[in-house]
């Protein structure tokens, strides 16, 4: 059942308003039902509001079909973040182009403010497809969450090298939320909704366009800490996603290959101009060294107040997650203890559980 602010906002995306109107309209009025309110008069008089929005916005008001939008909600399992929501990612947030609504298939979590956005070619060659693969897989382990586009190619061996993993990984969709593209990534999309989140700016009914998908690369880099170009030639989308990371200050990594391949001329592009140079995760985790003091962190307790229990389980725990059987037997305790600490360091901000029921140390 959506509540009647999230029906304002999707009449307000409906609109054909632009991401900045529509955030321009809601930062001055106070929300999306009161910018459905309003009377003409009173937001015309707001700065950068023109006559074309007042219409747009009029038509928003007398032709949206709440209900269909309703039931496609229902029907694709998606709902609905707003900027102004706990949920909105707090990375994104940040971002002066913002979207700001987000239709959502599975769940942000808190912890996606430790995310790398791995991009490249839909044409990859065999390197690219393993070392977009191993990367991802290396940094799932890590506990990073995966962000890519969901595109053949690079996107999809990221989003693989992740759920191979048990780790969670965000795709950001071009398209609205009831269309899959390409149609055969549905199973891979199922998958990706599993273990963390599809999500997608554009209204209900968009389709595949040449314009939507730049558009939609400042999402990918607003999402993450740092943006990894695996493998592009230099004509690439993935260079604007790099250029949308230099621009929101995130960091920008490149995989180097062979000076004959046009396939890595984008990278080497890159690397020329600066980017880190990437050969292994390691090489990620340590270009982020200090974002990663900086990112958004829960509060956790001091691990040197733990209980004894808690110490063990902490103490047994690595940088590979391992299951709960494997906690059973280096601790000696017993299964319900190992998993009832479990929770209790998850809470802490101090383990981190991944699909397949594997636990991995995060501090």
């Amino acid at each position: 059942m959506l509540s009647e602010e999230a029906e304002a906002w999707l009449a307000l995306n409906a609109s054909q308003l632009s991401s900045a109107v529509q955030r321009l309209l809601v930062d001055n009025l106070g929300s999306a039902q009161a910018v459905l309110a309003a009377r003409e008069e009173d937001v015309q008089e707001l700065p950068g509001v023109n006559r074309l929005h007042l219409e747009r916005l009029a038509t928003a008001r007398r032709r949206t079909d709440l209900s269909q939008l309703r039931n496609l909600c229902l029907e694709h399992g998606v709902h609905l973040v707003s900027y102004q929501d706990a949920e909105y990612p707090e990375r994104l947030v940040e971002v002066e182009q913002a979207p700001p609504l987000l239709f959502v298939q599975g769940d942000l979590a808190r912890d996606d403010a430790r995310a790398v956005a791995l991009v490249g070619t839909r044409k990859a060659s065999p390197y690219g497809q393993k070392t977009a693969r191993k990367l991802a897989s290396d940094l799932a382990r890590r506990g990073f969450t995966i962000v890519s586009g969901m595109a053949p190619g690079i996107d999809a061996e990221a989003h693989e090298g992740a759920l191979e993993t048990g780790g969670r990984t965000l795709a950001v969709m071009a398209t609205g939320a009831d269309v899959t593209y390409p149609s055969s990534h549905r199973d891979l999309r199922r998958r990706i909704a599993e273990s963390g989140a599809v999500l997608t700016e554009m209204p209900f009914g968009s389709g595949a366009s040449r314009y939507a998908f730049p558009v939609r690369n400042r999402i990918i880099s607003g999402l993450s800490m740092g943006v990894v170009v695996v493998e592009a030639p230099r004509e690439s989308g993935a260079l604007i996603t790099a250029t949308h990371a230099l621009e929101q200050g995130r960091e920008v990594f490149a995989v180097p290959g062979s000076i004959d391949s046009p396939l890595s001329s984008g990278g080497h592009q890159l690397l020329k101009e600066g980017a880190h140079l990437v050969e292994v995760a390691e090489d990620i985790v340590e270009g982020l060294g200090m974002s990663l003091q900086a990112a958004p962190r829960r509060d956790r307790r001091p691990v040197a107040e733990l209980s004894r229990d808690e110490q063990l389980v902490y103490d047994a725990l690595g940088t590979e997650p391992l299951r709960v059987d494997q906690l059973v037997d280096s601790t000696d305790l017993e299964t319900a203890m190992v998993n009832a600490t479990l929770m209790l360091l998850e809470v802490k901000g101090l383990a981190r559980r991944f699909a397949g029921g594997t636990y991995l140390r995060l501090q």
